[in-house]
């Protein structure tokens, strides 16, 4: 509650410059404690502390001042946590659904007759994917399947930033998945060459 010498406008902006000093100073600590609550992969470790650090801009009435530092740190630790364990469950079901989506999408494609040539390349494709880790991958094959980056950013319940930087690891993997199987296929076509001389 503010009192008449309060101005709520500076008083906002007062707690946001508390709150991200504090993230300057705490950021770090709060991943690791999290990290060892939540076991989680290092990119929902991030996520989740990104949503705990947003909860305590709206939630005034947790006090930032010393000695209860510890409290609001607490209670971040608390928060991003809980979102963690949230986000790992989906992510879960999401990795068991997208190869599902995917071979919805390509029997649907066979059903519309598309050619026999571009339904191979398809398959082929979604083999190559499938070394990418499950977070990457499901990033790329919203894209693959004519998400925008926007609307993958909602799905994901991640930032614009997150999405990018999922999409770009993706296709770093798939370039590196896809040079490894160059060599591969040179070798087998190798005594094919052979034979015909």
């Amino acid at each position: 509650m503010y009192t008449d010498s309060q101005d709520p406008t500076s008083t906002a902006t007062a707690r946001n410059e508390q709150i991200a000093a504090m993230h300057r100073e705490y950021a770090r600590q709060l991943e690791r404690r999290v990290e060892r609550r939540a076991r989680a992969s290092p990119e929902t470790i991030e996520d989740a502390c990104s949503f705990a650090w947003l909860q305590l801009l709206t939630h005034t009435y947790i006090d930032l001042d010393a000695p209860t530092t510890e409290r609001a740190l607490g209670w971040l630790t608390q928060t991003a946590t809980r979102e963690a364990w949230r986000l790992e469950a989906r992510r879960r079901r999401d990795g068991l659904a997208d190869q599902v989506v995917l071979e919805r999408e390509l029997r649907l494609r066979e059903q519309t007759a598309l050619a026999t040539d571009e339904i191979v390349a398809q398959r082929e494709r979604l083999a190559l994917v499938a070394p990418i880790p499950e977070r990457p991958r499901r990033f790329l094959l919203r894209l693959a399947l004519g998400h925008s980056y926007r609307e993958i950013a909602v799905e994901e319940s991640v930032s614009l930033t997150a999405t990018n930087h999922q999409i770009a690891r993706a296709k770093r993997l798939l370039r590196a998945v896809e040079a490894a199987e160059t060599p591969r296929a040179a070798d087998a076509a190798q005594p094919l060459a052979s034979a015909k001389t």
